[in-house]
């Protein structure tokens, strides 16, 4: 139910010290659930966002907006993990990197799935990646540093 690896990049974001955000076009009470029962929640904490009843004051670019507005950064400090165009295209509008995750959900091969990938290409992915197995590396990339080697 969770991308290989997500707890090993988790930890060592929050490790950095960087806030963590989830954007979510399911209903907001369901994903609350959902990062609570598969553990994300430790994560994420209060910053979980889905989709609100009143639809018109809801969109992954309004969280988006209103995470930079509040904590006082620009869009290029903002890097997205997504597997969905919207979100790689929101972030990208951000002025954001986006990251994204064209996971084989079904065969857990560590190779990206060709469609997913194509597609989040074409709206703009900085990078993709099939799962976070070489968390190390991209957290070095991320931070311009050199990877440690394994």
């Amino acid at each position: 139910m969770v991308v290989p690896y997500s707890f090993d990049i988790l930890d060592e974001l929050r490790c950095r010290g960087v806030k963590l955000y989830v954007a979510s076009g399911t209903d907001e009470p369901y994903v609350r659930d959902e990062a609570r029962l598969l553990g994300l929640d430790r994560y994420f904490g209060a910053n979980v966002h889905g989709a609100v009843d009143a639809y018109r004051t809801f969109s992954k670019a309004k969280v988006i907006e209103r995470i930079l507005t509040e904590n006082r950064v620009d869009g290029s400090s903002l890097v997205g993990f997504g597997d969905g165009y919207v979100e790689i295209q929101n972030v990208k509008a951000a002025g954001g990197l986006a990251v994204a995750v064209a996971s084989d959900e079904a065969g857990r091969s560590g190779k990206p799935d060709p469609w997913k990938r194509d597609r989040l290409i074409g709206v703009g992915a900085d990078l993709v990646i099939p799962d976070f197995r070489d968390h190390r590396a991209l957290v070095a990339y991320l931070w311009n540093e050199s990877p440690e080697p394994d």
